[in-house]
């Protein structure tokens, strides 16, 4: 289940960020739909808007967004940890701050990713391009409580 994770000291480029109950990705445990599909969902985001760099990313905007893992989630996630200059794994961790010693948690530079090609949009993940809908209530609900 996806959640919101406001870290003491704030980062103020972060001060908040989604975050994955369980980690997604190779040897991980993706047991939870939405965590594997908010991961699947940023990688496609930062696809979509390229930025000039070492690495093309743009092959992560086909990734498919279903909340099942995939060897292209897989391989997508160590394409973008090498462009992060990340240890590269394959996987996403729970983040429990902003950083895992001296490099950010996987995570955090997805949301940091996101937040900085839809800077407009942030953090309403539905009024990002073809954010899925299960998608979109999982990240209203970790912003706003539950809506029932």
């Amino acid at each position: 289940m996806v959640h919101v994770l406001a870290p003491k000291p704030v980062e103020m480029r972060l001060p908040v960020f989604f975050n994955v109950d369980s980690s997604v990705g190779r040897n991980a445990a993706n047991t939870s739909a939405e965590d594997i599909m908010l991961v699947q969902f940023f990688l496609s985001l930062v696809g979509k808007k390229p930025e000039a760099g070492s690495l093309d990313l743009s092959p992560l905007a086909k990734i498919p967004v279903t909340g099942r893992i995939n060897p292209e989630t897989m391989s997508s996630i160590e394409l973008f940890q090498r462009a992060a200059g990340a240890s590269v794994d394959g996987r996403v961790s729970v983040a429990k701050s902003y950083r895992h010693g001296a490099t950010a948690f996987t995570i955090v530079n997805l949301n940091f990713n996101v937040k900085r090609r839809f800077f407009q949009q942030w953090p309403n993940i539905e009024e990002m391009p073809g954010c899925p809908g299960i998608l979109n209530l999982a990240c209203r609900r970790a912003l706003v409580g539950d809506l029932q």
